[in-house]
């Protein structure tokens, strides 16, 4: 990978991450209501604070990237 190719990479990441936000609050609504039902959508809110966290990691790297980008191509 090229330093000066990483933004894209960063913006994909994000795409992934609102993809799997996405799929978790779908996978949420069951209309089947039990203990494994509860404890499912525990496990689910769970997994949607754990991309919500990478998600703001991947959000912190996006102007330090592009900076970097910029900076090896001669600032351009």
């Amino acid at each position: 990978m090229q330093i000066e190719h990483g933004l894209p990479l960063v913006i994909q990441a994000l795409d992934d991450v609102e993809s799997a936000t996405r799929a978790l609050r779908g996978a949420a609504h069951v209309q089947w209501t039990s203990g494994a039902a509860d404890r499912f959508r525990a496990a689910l809110d769970e997994a949607v604070g754990c991309v919500r966290q990478v998600q703001v990691a991947v959000e912190r790297t996006v102007q330090p990237v592009a900076a970097a980008d910029l900076d090896a191509r001669g600032g351009v």
